[in-house]
């Protein structure tokens, strides 16, 4: 009851086209300008390196036989669940 379709989401915090201050700021604590993590070069899988090649997870997930409904789950509907439980709207 810890994996799965029903507890996996894929995450939306896309950062291309970033600058490097951008990444600056946001490794850094913000009281002491402490470098706080190191993430390197960033760089996606290729065919989903941006938000406009998303389509393409989509797609390879219908072409290894994924249902639409464990699809939508993995897309965004196990997000809306979990934001749901959590500040119980």
């Amino acid at each position: 009851d810890l994996i799965g379709e029903d507890k996996v989401g894929i995450g939306t915090d896309f950062t291309q086209g970033y600058s490097t201050e951008f990444f600056d700021w946001i490794t850094h604590d913000k009281g002491r300008y402490r470098r706080l993590t190191n993430f390197g070069k960033v760089v996606n899988p290729e065919g989903i390196r941006t938000i406009g090649e998303f389509p393409n997870l989509t797609a390879a997930m219908e072409k290894a036989g994924w249902s639409e409904s464990r699809i939508k789950k993995i897309m965004g509907e196990n997000w809306m669940r979990y934001f749901d439980e959590v500040w119980n709207v």
